[in-house]
C-alpha cells in the first residue's frame, strides 16, 4: 500500500494526489490518502483558510487511510524532534518506510528521478510526505490525472454562463496570488509576482493572440482592480470565494491562454487545459529565492520576475556598499556590524545582493522574529534561504518591517568562503 500525506491548499493536494495516483498505476499497488493534517492539526494549530482538504469536489479515487498510521507517527515525531539535528530526524523515518522529500526551501530542486525505483525496492507499506511539485512524476499518466481532476460538482448558472463566454473568446486567465503570500516570511522566501511581471505578460500575450480577452482571478480582488489596468476586454472573477475555489479552477482551466503567479493552484489551472496551442506565461524564478526551478514545464514561457524592477524604481536608499565583503565558512555576519542601519521605517525594503562563489550554495538570512512568523508550526526552516550558483548571482529580497535590519544575520552553507560584491537596500516606494 502506498500512502501520501495531504497538506496545504488544493494546489498542493493535487500534486500529492497526482504523485501517488501515478505511482499506484505504474507499480500496480493500492494507494490511500492521509488527511491527518486536516482531521487534527488544523484544530491544534492555526492554518491558512485555504489550507483545508478540498479534493472531494474532484473525480478522484477517494481511498482514505486511518489517521493513526506510520505517516502520522512520523509527523508527530518530526514535531517533537523538530529542533534536533536534521540527520537525526531523518534516521527516524526509515523505520516506518517514510519517503520524505527535501523541504522546498532547503534544496535547489526537489525532483527525484529515482523515486519509483526507491519505492519498488521497499517491502511493506510505504508512506510519502512532501510537495512533489514536478510534472515528471505523472506526465506519462496525463490522461488519468486530467480525468480524475475533473470537477464533479455542476457549475452554478453564473459559472456556466462564464464557461460559455470564456470558450467563445481568445480568453486569457490572468492569475494573481497575493493574500497569504503577503505574510512576512512567505513574501521574503517565495516572493509575490510583481505588477511589472503581469503587465509584461499582457504585452507578450497581445503580440501572440488576436483580440485577447482577460479574465482576472485573485485572492486580493481590490488590489487587482486598483492596479491592473489594461487596454483589452477585462473581466474580474470575484464571486466564487475561497469556499468554492474549485469553481475558479474550472474557469481558469477553461481559458485558452494563461499568465500565472507562482501558485500551485494557478499552475494546475494552466496544466489541466487541453488546448495544444495554449500559451502559458510563468514567473522566472518561480520562487524569488531561486529554488524549485523545474516546476515550470519546458513548453511554458518563463518571464522575468525577480523584484529588480521594484529596486530600480525605489528612490529612498538606506544603504549601499560596493566593497568586497568576504563571508567565511561558519561565520555569521550581522548587518549592523557593516553599517548602522536606520530602523525607524514602516514600509517594506528591497535588498539587492551580489554573491560571488566557487560553488553552488544557500545564503541564509536569520532574524529573531523568524520563529514567530513561519507559515506552519511544523516548519523546519530556521532562516530565509536564497540559492546562489557558482560564479556571480544577483538576488533581490523583499523584507517586511518586522525584520529589523539591525537584527539581520547573514551566513551560508558551503565549505569555503564566498564574497558579497554588492549590498544595497532601498525602501519600497
Amino acid at each position: 500500500m502506498l500512502t501520501v500525506e495531504l497538506w496545504g491548499g488544493v494546489g498542493n493536494q493535487m500534486f500529492q494526489y497526482a504523485l501517488v495516483r501515478s505511482l499506484s498505476h505504474d507499480l500496480k499497488e493500492d494507494f490511500s490518502l492521509n488527511k491527518f493534517q486536516y482531521d487534527l492539526v488544523n484544530i491544534l494549530f492555526k492554518q491558512q483558510k485555504h489550507a483545508r482538504y478540498n479534493l472531494n469536489h474532484f473525480n478522484i479515487q477517494k481511498n482514505f487511510s486511518s489517521s493513526i498510521t506510520s505517516l502520522t507517527i512520523s509527523f508527530l515525531l518530526n514535531i517533537i524532534f523538530r529542533n534536533l539535528n536534521l540527520k537525526f530526524r531523518k534516521k527516524i523515518n526509515p523505520k516506518y518506510n517514510v519517503i520524505q522529500e527535501d523541504h522546498i526551501f532547503n534544496s535547489f530542486d526537489n525532483y527525484n528521478p529515482h523515486l519509483k525505483e526507491i519505492i519498488k525496492n521497499l517491502k511493506g507499506d510505504k508512506f510519502l510526505t512532501g510537495n512533489w511539485m514536478n510534472q515528471e512524476y505523472f506526465i506519462h499518466n496525463k490522461i488519468i490525472i486530467q480525468n480524475e481532476f475533473k470537477i464533479i460538482d455542476p457549475p452554478s448558472k453564473k459559472n456556466s454562463d462564464l464557461i460559455s463566454e470564456i470558450s467563445s473568446t481568445n480568453s486569457v486567465a490572468l492569475c494573481v496570488r497575493r493574500g497569504d503570500f503577503l505574510d512576512p516570511y512567505l513574501k521574503a522566501q517565495m516572493g509575490i509576482s510583481t505588477l511589472n511581471y503581469f503587465l509584461n505578460g499582457v504585452d507578450l500575450i497581445a503580440k501572440k493572440v488576436d483580440n485577447p480577452a482577460f479574465y482576472i482571478f485573485s485572492n486580493d480582488p481590490e488590489w487587482v482592480k486598483d492596479n491592473i489596468k489594461i487596454d483589452y476586454p477585462t473581466v474580474f472573477i470575484t464571486h466564487n470565494g475561497i469556499d468554492k475555489d474549485y469553481e475558479d479552477l474550472r474557469l481558469i482551466s477553461t481559458c485558452k491562454h494563461f499568465i500565472i503567479s507562482n501558485s500551485t493552484f494557478h499552475w494546475w489551472g494552466a496544466w489541466l487545459n487541453s488546448n495544444e496551442n495554449k500559451i502559458v506565461i510563468a514567473p522566472d524564478p518561480w520562487y524569488n529565492t531561486y529554488m524549485n526551478k523545474s516546476i515550470i514545464p519546458n513548453n511554458w514561457i518563463k518571464l522575468k520576475c525577480d523584484r529588480s524592477d521594484l529596486f530600480t524604481k525605489s528612490t529612498t536608499k538606506i544603504f549601499e556598499n560596493n566593497e568586497i565583503l568576504e563571508l567565511k565558512m561558519g561565520i555569521k555576519l550581522k548587518l549592523s556590524s557593516v553599517k548602522q542601519f536606520e530602523t525607524n521605517y514602516n514600509q517594506d525594503c528591497i535588498i539587492k545582493i551580489i554573491i560571488r562563489s566557487p560553488k553552488d550554495g544557500f545564503l541564509k538570512i536569520s532574524h529573531p522574529n523568524l520563529d514567530s512568523i513561519k507559515m506552519t508550526n511544523n516548519d523546519l526552516i530556521d532562516s530565509i534561504n536564497i540559492a546562489f550558483y557558482k560564479g556571480s548571482s544577483e538576488r533581490y529580497l523583499q523584507l517586511d518591517p518586522i525584520f529589523s535590519l539591525n537584527d539581520l544575520t547573514i551566513y551560508h552553507n558551503i565549505d569555503c568562503s564566498i564574497k558579497i560584491s554588492c549590498l544595497a537596500i532601498k525602501l519600497l516606494n
